[in-house]
């Protein structure tokens, strides 16, 4: 079985390509068994003009932008070096779908696998959640495995992945959760054409007078009549 992992630089503009930095591997007999080899290139990233912010964190990336490998060189002597084996594991479903990407984006034929193991899927199972998504180094710590070298680097996290191997039950890599079933689309009636209708300008009603219409009185203040003015006295 060849254990392996890909650091790449994830496309951000026209060009769709993930475009793979290192590949790392390891040899093993089984799952969680001794590793017998280990594989290890870095690859010169010629498609992309910047680095995502993923790859910009890589801690060996200045080792694949100053070597002068060539996908096509680095695919050859991986495949030379994994001879007749076709048992292939990786961490998380996506690596080899990058692997098949880069083959036909460069013109070089992929190996066509027997069996392919997501030992991430495979050990969420074992704990009892078959759809959780696990970082590696979450479970390296969990497990106690010795934090020896650095992670994101291919090599080291392709034996990270292998040694996680050996806490995994055959039923734990066999297990392939069921597909989500896809929610058939409704069908929305065909819209009900309307056709205007004119009609008559409604007549305004003329206004109803009611007590609670009626406008407050304005009481007006009487003035007082002045007396006549009394007529002057006669003097002799």
């Amino acid at each position: 079985m060849i254990v392996m992992d890909l650091e790449w630089n994830r496309s951000y503009d026209k060009k769709k390509l993930d475009e793979i930095l290192q590949i790392g591997a390891v040899r093993v007999a089984e799952p969680g068994g001794v590793i017998l080899s280990t594989f290890s290139v870095f690859i010169k990233p010629r498609v992309h003009k910047r680095f995502d912010p993923g790859a910009r964190k890589l801690p060996d990336l200045q080792s694949a932008i100053h070597c002068d490998t060539k996908f096509a060189d680095a695919w050859a002597a991986f495949t030379d070096w994994c001879g007749d084996e076709r048992s292939f594991a990786f961490w998380g479903p996506d690596d080899f779908g990058v692997i098949k990407q880069n083959c036909a984006y460069w013109g070089v034929d992929p190996i066509e696998p027997e069996r392919v193991y997501n030992f991430q899927r495979a050990f969420a199972h074992a704990l009892g959640m078959p759809m959780a998504t696990l970082a590696l180094w979450r479970v390296a710590d969990y497990l106690n495995i010795p934090d020896v070298f650095d992670f994101h680097n291919a090599l080291y996290d392709a034996m990270y992945t292998a040694l996680i191997g050996a806490y995994l039950r055959r039923e734990d890599l066999d297990f392939d959760p069921p597909k989500k079933s896809k929610r058939p689309r409704r069908r929305h009636a065909a819209p009900v054409k309307t056709v205007a209708v004119k009609t008559a300008a409604p007549v305004k009603d003329a206004p109803v007078k009611t007590a609670d219409a009626k406008k407050p009185v304005r009481r007006r203040r009487r003035r007082r009549k002045k007396p006549p003015a009394e007529a002057p006295a006669e003097t002799e």
